[in-house]
């Protein structure tokens, strides 16, 4: 199975292991005050969030280990987090070793359903927020906690949606004029972030206008794949991954539309694959890598890591 590590880090110092480091951890989100994180994964069976202290000292499950959970997301202001889950629907739940044994770097499975979840960050009061026969996708809710903007198959294809954080509303679809995938909200609330799959090898990073729709790609995001925008708090730059100078690495887009991608390297990562940066208020981050020992066994079709 393809192993994944999340990873706490300081630019002046080197980087620290947090998840428990038998299985694959995956796509972090740091809380807003930078004192701890949560990610997706597991060892086996159906993957769990998990919480962790930024020093590794503590790591441990919020969501039951009887049903899948996965794509966690911090809003700005701390107070709720949203996921999706199976839990509920009548099918067996994806395991984590079908998601990172099968098939790592393909879609994911058409015919499971997934509804968007909020809880509080310590996982506790859950809330349902979406359901029916449909898959929804990489939730991110909006700075004030009023709006959840997310990828979903409804109908047969994928696009991406908005609903009311409270699921007082049903769900209603963006019509954006590209393929978009991997939304994140602005730190203002006036842009939704993602990328754009223009061809195999090129994958772009933009924003879409919540009220409209349109699709503005940015300039300086000039080559290769870039994945995964996730908003400095400033409201100045992205943290993404790309793979512009052939490996993933974790890299700072500027929203000045002017500089090159700054690539950000953490010491004893020079060569490792790096993936899925995020930021906290207070400078540290989070990423996920995969262990030199279990790339070398991986033959990915596409490299995309699309899970």
């Amino acid at each position: 199975m393809l192993r994944f590590d999340v990873y706490s880090w300081m630019p002046d110092q080197d980087p620290v292991c947090i998840s428990p480091g038998d299985g694959a951890y995956f796509q972090s989100t740091i809380a807003p005050k930078g004192d701890h994180a949560l990610f997706w994964g597991g060892r086996s069976g159906p993957p769990q969030i998990w919480r962790a202290d930024l020093d590794g000292d503590h790591c441990e499950p919020l969501t039951p280990s009887t049903n899948g959970a996965r794509h966690p997301s911090y809003c700005l202001n701390g107070e709720r987090v949203v996921f999706v889950s199976d839990s509920g629907v009548k099918q067996a739940p994806e395991t984590v070793e079908t998601i990172f044994m099968a098939n790592p770097s393909g879609p994911i499975r058409r015919d499971l359903l997934l509804h968007i979840f909020s809880m509080k960050p310590d996982g506790t009061d859950v809330r349902q927020i979406t359901d029916g026969p449909v898959q929804d996708l990489r939730p991110s809710i909006s700075p004030d906690g009023k709006m959840i903007c997310f990828i979903s198959i409804r109908g047969g294809t994928t696009g991406l949606w908005l609903v009311p954080a409270d699921g007082s509303e049903e769900p209603h679809k963006l019509e954006v004029p590209v393929s978009f995938y991997r939304p994140s909200w602005s730190v203002d609330g006036s842009r939704i972030y993602g990328f754009s799959v223009i061809s195999n090898e090129r994958h772009q990073v933009g924003w879409v206008d919540p009220m409209t729709g349109a699709w503005t790609p940015l300039a300086n995001d000039a080559a290769g794949q870039t994945h995964a925008p996730s908003p400095d708090p400033s409201g100045k730059s992205l943290l993404v991954h790309s793979n512009w100078q052939g490996n993933w690495t974790i890299n700072e887009l500027s929203l000045d539309e002017k500089s090159p991608l700054r690539l950000l390297t953490p010491h004893g990562f020079e060569r490792l694959t790096c993936v899925h940066p995020n930021r906290a208020a207070n400078g540290a981050m989070t990423f996920d890598s995969i262990p030199e020992t279990s790339w070398k066994h991986y033959k990915p079709r596409g490299h995309f890591l699309h899970h």
